[in-house]
């Protein structure tokens, strides 16, 4: 299970999530914003709006949680925000509307996947 936290994300978008994501029990916290001292506990980050809006905390993430990872999501999917997001030390981004099997892949391939002992 993970701590998963939402930030800035449209209601639609925020619900398509928390769907996705009980699937698996995760815990998962959505706020409009968030002190970067609040996310050391967080395991995966989703945050959406505009660039203006999660540029500095991707920013302030990157300085202080570099490997915290860090899911841009939009309401409209274009090129050059999805590569200036991934330039600026974005894990990924996504777009709406969010499927299972999508937000799945994501968290498999932004989480550290438990090692067991032979």
């Amino acid at each position: 299970m993970a701590r998963i936290v939402l930030i800035g994300l449209e209601q639609a978008a925020a619900g398509q999530l928390c769907s996705a994501l009980a699937v698996d029990s995760h815990e998962v916290e959505h706020h409009q914003s968030v002190a970067i001292r609040n996310l050391q506990d967080a395991d995966i980050v989703f945050v959406g709006g505009e660039p203006g809006h999660y540029m500095p905390l991707l920013m302030q993430v990157r300085e202080t949680m570099p490997a915290l990872p860090f899911v841009v999501v939009t309401r409209v999917p274009e090129t050059s925000a999805w590569l200036d997001a991934l330039e600026a030390g974005a894990t990924d981004y996504c777009s709406t509307p969010i499927e299972k099997r999508h937000v799945q892949w994501l968290m498999e391939s932004a989480l550290p996947q438990p090692r067991f002992a032979a």
